[in-house]
C-alpha cells in the first residue's frame, strides 16, 4: 500500500532533475525506457537548457558561447592579472574556518563553503565572483539566473594508502542526464602528478550516437552492478568515450590561474595523480529543474538562500549520521585550514 501511495510522488519526479533508476520505479521501468522514456528527457532537457542560454548570451563573448556549445567547456588561461592572482592564492591559504571532507576510495575532498559571511571575510575571493563578466558566464553556461553555489576546494590523492578501493570519480562518467555546470579556477598548477580534469570535447550535445548509448544504458541502468549508473550517472568505457564526443579523452594540464568551465553532462573524469598529490581550485557548480523554460530569479536573496539551504541540509546529514554512531558523507574535519 505504501508503495502504490508513493507512485504520484514518482510520477512527479518525471519533470524534475530526478535520474536514479534504482530509487523510481518510474524512471528505472525496463518498458517505460524501452519505449524511450530516458532518451526523450535527456533530449528534452538539453534543448531547454538551450533555450534558456540563449536569454544569457548578450554579453557574453561568441567564442565562449560558441565552444561551450561545440567542445562542451570553456578554458581561459591566465584569467587574472598576476598581482590579483597572488593575493588570490595567498588568502585562500590563509583562511581558517569550516572545512567538511568526503571520502572516496583513497582520494579525500576537502571544501569549504563560500556562504556570504565568508565571502565577506575574503575580499580576495568576493572580487573574484562579483566580477560582472564572470557572472554573465556563468549564468550563460548554466542557463539560469541563479549563480553556481561556490566552494575552496582541494583533492588530496591517495591520502589513504590502507584503502584499497578506487576513486569511483576517476572512472569516466557523466553526472547526470541534464546539462550541468561545473567550473575551476585552479590556484595551482595542474599536471599528472595531481590530477588534471580530463573530458571528452563534444560529448556534450545529444547527437544521435549519444542518444543511442543513454537508450541502451537506460534499458539496463536499474539492475547495473555500478551502484552509481544505477542512480544515473552512468559510468562511461574507454570504447565508449571514443563515440561520444571527438578525439577521445582530454587532460586539461594548465597552470595555475586558468579558469574552467565544464558541462558534466559530457563525458569526463578525476584524473589519475600521484599519491600524496592535492589539487587546490576555486569550485562551483549549478544545476536546475531541467524542464522549467524560464531562466529563474538572479537577485541577491536567492543566491544567498541557497547557501542557507544547503547549510542546513548538512547539518541535518550530520545529525542523522551521528544517531546511527557514523559520519555524514560531507563531515566536518577539525582542521584549520584547506
Amino acid at each position: 500500500m505504501k508503495r502504490v501511495l508513493r507512485y504520484p510522488l514518482w510520477l512527479g519526479e518525471l519533470f524534475t532533475g530526478a535520474k536514479s533508476f534504482k530509487g523510481n520505479p518510474v524512471l528505472g521501468s525496463e518498458r517505460l525506457n524501452r519505449w524511450g522514456l530516458h532518451a526523450a528527457r535527456v533530449w528534452l532537457a538539453y534543448w531547454v537548457s538551450r533555450l534558456r542560454m540563449a536569454m544569457f548570451a548578450p554579453g557574453v563573448p561568441k567564442a565562449d558561447r560558441v565552444a561551450f556549445q561545440r567542445e562542451g567547456y570553456v578554458l581561459k588561461e591566465n584569467y587574472l592579472p598576476p598581482t590579483q592572482f597572488e593575493s588570490l592564492v595567498a588568502a585562500v591559504r590563509a583562511y581558517e574556518g569550516e572545512i567538511r571532507e568526503c571520502c572516496q576510495g583513497d582520494t579525500d575532498t576537502h571544501r569549504i563553503l563560500l556562504a556570504p559571511e565568508v565571502v565577506t571575510q575574503l575580499p580576495e575571493v568576493k572580487a573574484v565572483l562579483e566580477d560582472p563578466a564572470l557572472k554573465r558566464l556563468f549564468r550563460y553556461c548554466a542557463g539560469h539566473a541563479r549563480l553556481p553555489i561556490c566552494h575552496i576546494e582541494n583533492v588530496h590523492n591517495g591520502d589513504r594508502p590502507e584503502e584499497h578501493k578506487r576513486d569511483p570519480q576517476k572512472n569516466l562518467h557523466v553526472d547526470t542526464f541534464q546539462p550541468t555546470m561545473k567550473f575551476w579556477l585552479y590556484l595551482e598548477d595542474v599536471t599528472d602528478h595531481n590530477g588534471p580534469f580530463v573530458f571528452v570535447p563534444g560529448s556534450n550535445r545529444p547527437h544521435r550516437e549519444r542518444l543511442k548509448w543513454e537508450y541502451e544504458m537506460s534499458v539496463r541502468a536499474r539492475q547495473h552492478a555500478d551502484s552509481y549508473t544505477a542512480r544515473g550517472s552512468f559510468r562511461v568505457s574507454a570504447e565508449e568515450a571514443q563515440r561520444l564526443g571527438h578525439g577521445g579523452p582530454q587532460a586539461f594540464r594548465v597552470k595555475g590561474n586558468t579558469l574552467l568551465i565544464a558541462n558534466t553532462f559530457g563525458v569526463h573524469a578525476r584524473g589519475e595523480a600521484e599519491p600524496g598529490s592535492s589539487r587546490l581550485a576555486l569550485w562551483g557548480m549549478s544545476r536546475t529543474n531541467p524542464f522549467v523554460p524560464l531562466p529563474g530569479l538572479g537577485f541577491g536573496y536567492f543566491n544567498r538562500l541557497q547557501y542557507r539551504v544547503l547549510q542546513r541540509m548538512r547539518l541535518k546529514e550530520d545529525a542523522r549520521a551521528a544517531a546511527k554512531g557514523g559520519r555524514s558523507s560531507w563531515h566536518v574535519i577539525p582542521r584549520k585550514r584547506i
